[in-house]
């Protein structure tokens, strides 16, 4: 089972109401959440490890959850509110107001997250988990626990708008690459850890010597190399409103 450890909220996305008048329309979301759902999806045993909230948007992400085959038996759930992120759209960008103050998900504490059973293969982390606090050190500290003989994937997804402590947030992010196996960066990312430019090979190894085995680099419009099946799943979740990955049944062999 692969355990996803991460963000899950609530994406308000502009829509019309009957009226025609502008409104929100609220849908799952989250970085690890999105993870989660496609995983499930593919028929891929897995689990998120989140903080939810019990209120009527937590109970939203639990169906969501449930209805594609994740199990969030290791969620810590809260009477505290659900974190929402308001989508607007820029030239055809996504821009994100996100409220996520004294939320179940930002208010994670280390105790909150139970080690992972013998069922647990493989762990994913990533996401603006990895920059909000305290939820970011409950994270770290699952990390630090359940490292060992299971594989570790990291996508840190650098958005530097929730980063308060860029010291802080740079040494977290060396401390739990040095314990990943693998970790996925777009060129986004790989600009932020290793500014300054240089050859592309050489910026790319000094991430590897960290500690990861494998880095995976993403090139937007450029496309990707040797991740033709990632490749066909991706193109068929912006193909469709929302976070919405496609089941193994939708993909070619």
């Amino acid at each position: 089972m692969i355990l996803c450890c991460g963000e899950a909220l609530i994406d308000m996305i502009p829509a019309a109401a009957a009226d025609g008048s502008a409104c929100f329309a609220p849908c799952p979301g989250g970085a690890v959440f999105n993870t989660a759902i496609a995983l499930g999806r593919l028929g891929v045993p897995c689990a998120l490890a989140t903080g939810l909230s019990s209120d009527l948007f937590g109970r939203q992400l639990l169906q969501a959850l449930q209805a594609s085959n994740v199990s969030a038996a290791p969620c810590a759930i809260s009477p505290r509110p659900t974190t929402l992120a308001f989508v607007t759209l820029d030239q055809g960008e996504a821009r994100y107001a996100f409220y996520d103050e004294n939320t179940a998900g930002r208010m994670l504490a280390p105790q909150n997250l139970a080690d992972p059973g013998p069922e647990t293969a493989a762990l994913f982390f990533g996401g603006i988990s990895l920059a909000c606090e305290p939820a970011a050190e409950a994270y770290e500290a699952l990390l630090q626990r359940a490292r060992g003989n299971r594989l570790v994937m990291l996508d840190p997804n650098i958005r530097p708008g929730f980063i308060t402590d860029e010291a802080r947030y740079r040494a977290r992010l060396q401390r739990m690459l040095a314990l990943s196996d693998i970790v996925k960066l777009s060129m986004d990312d790989l600009d932020w850890l290793q500014p300054g430019g240089g050859a592309l090979r050489g910026r790319l190894a000094r991430i590897q010597a960290m500690g990861p085995a494998a880095v995976l680099l993403t090139t937007g419009a450029k496309g990707a190399s040797a991740l033709r099946f990632a490749a066909a799943a991706a193109a068929v979740t912006v193909s469709r409103s929302g976070a919405n990955p496609p089941w193994r049944s939708e993909l070619p062999g």
